[in-house]
């Protein structure tokens, strides 16, 4: 007994350090280089930041668990509407005429009024700025006849995207309750945060000119008429406003009871933009505050290393062999530029497989595409980052048949 009891202060001390180590274990996780090496406080219910360029998730918590995502919807039904207007089916003047059912659509709203006309451009910029539902509703009807009709597009969209945690109900996020006449439409309406910040990186790859519009802070709508209104943007950390956020241009605002306050971010510094989602906040401004602290993480540990840069030798391969050529080999240059997310102080996990076309003749012309980069992890490509072409840096002309035969015996001796 005696032997036990003398070994009690070292258990106790024991436990103690083991309670300490415990607290201090990261709340959220980091994917892309290794573990975090502070926890992120993140009051949310789930979250999660993302670089652009590549898409690599940096920091999570729950990102892929879907849950309503209130206005977040309207990502989607912005992508749709911008892609309409890409592929030339409408255009940004033409006159939307106002149904009774759009006209019906509480909520954030531009008080719109069935019979009266509005351009695609107006009711665009009411809904990515202001949020207003019976501007995304009439647009959806513009668009596909339809709301209910239009959410079929959101969905296949969505599964074309990869968007593996997502389902549309509606084209405003709004729960059916909230409707007159809800669209007929099955199942719940879910996000994951991880599929809106890959959605939200294809509105920005796919669209970069809706960074004028929703970085606006404020919109006038029908202007110069006697129901004009002004309506601010209710992403705050614009410039200027109150949670301002230096580099933040985007993207979108949402809230409904059983949603909680969500946000979706973009900020660029350098060279490197990052993506945020938070959802499920308990406060309007606590999702920026959230949001802050994200952004803070990405830009104070990450940097973007550049790996290839367009019109550059390509590292350890800056020539390839090429046959029957007055020269032997022809110096190769990256046709595009990457650059991938590193954590500061540490070195790039990142490898380059190089694949050049077997079998190069000349004569071959500058911009000839010899061979392709890939950048990996691992051993694998990394995902989001597509393959780079390697072209010819330089003309070589075909060798004569006397400089071919000299080099052949040559090679002979050797």
């Amino acid at each position: 007994m005696v032997g036990w009891k003398s070994r009690v202060p070292v258990i106790i001390i024991l436990c103690v350090l083991l309670m300490s180590v415990l607290s201090l274990l990261p709340a959220g996780e980091v994917f892309a280089d290794g573990p975090q090496k502070a926890p992120l406080d993140i009051q949310a219910r789930s979250y999660v930041l993302m670089e652009m360029e590549t898409g690599q998730v940096l920091a999570g918590k729950g990102e892929k668990r879907p849950y309503p995502p209130a206005s977040l919807t309207k990502i989607m039904t912005e992508y749709l509407v911008l892609e309409e207007v890409k592929s030339g089916r409408i255009r940004w003047n033409d006159p939307v005429k106002i149904s009774e059912n759009a006209a019906s659509i509480g909520e954030a709203q531009v008080n719109l009024v069935a019979g009266e006309k509005r351009t695609v451009e107006e009711l665009f910029h009411a809904m990515a700025i202001h949020s207003a539902n019976d501007a995304a509703v009439a647009l959806a009807e513009y668009i596909s006849g339809s709301e209910r009709a239009f959410v079929g597009k959101m969905n296949k969209e969505a599964k074309r995207l990869g968007l593996k945690e997502t389902h549309f109900i509606n084209c405003t996020g709004l729960p059916r309750h909230s409707y007159p006449d809800p669209p007929q439409v099955k199942g719940e309406h879910r996000m994951s945060a991880k599929d809106i910040a890959r959605l939200t990186r294809h509105l920005l790859r796919d669209h970069p000119q809706v960074i004028q519009t929703i970085s606006l802070p404020e919109y006038i709508f029908r202007q110069g008429e006697k129901r004009e209104l002004i309506l601010p943007n209710s992403n705050r950390m614009l410039p200027g406003l109150s949670h301002f956020y230096d580099g933040v241009d985007g993207v979108k605002t949402g809230y409904t009871r059983e949603a909680g306050y969500t946000f979706t971010g973009t900020a660029k510094r350098d060279d490197m933009r990052l993506i945020t989602v938070v959802m499920g906040t308990d406060s309007k401004s606590r999702r920026f505050i959230e949001t802050k602290k994200l952004l803070d993480f990405g830009f104070q540990n990450y940097r973007m290393k550049p790996l290839l840069k367009k019109g550059k030798s390509v590292p350890s391969h800056s020539k390839v062999a090429l046959h029957g050529g007055v020269e032997t080999e022809v110096p190769v240059v990256a046709a595009a530029s990457r650059a991938l997310p590193v954590r500061n102080g540490e070195k790039a996990p990142y490898t380059l497989r190089v694949d050049f076309k077997s079998g190069l003749e000349a004569p071959i012309r500058s911009g000839d595409v010899v061979g392709t980069a890939r950048i990996q992890l691992k051993g694998k490509d990394v995902p989001g980052v597509p393959p780079v072409p390697l072209k010819a840096g330089k003309d070589v002309e075909r060798a004569g048949w006397w400089t071919l035969f000299f080099r052949s015996v040559t090679e002979w001796f050797r």
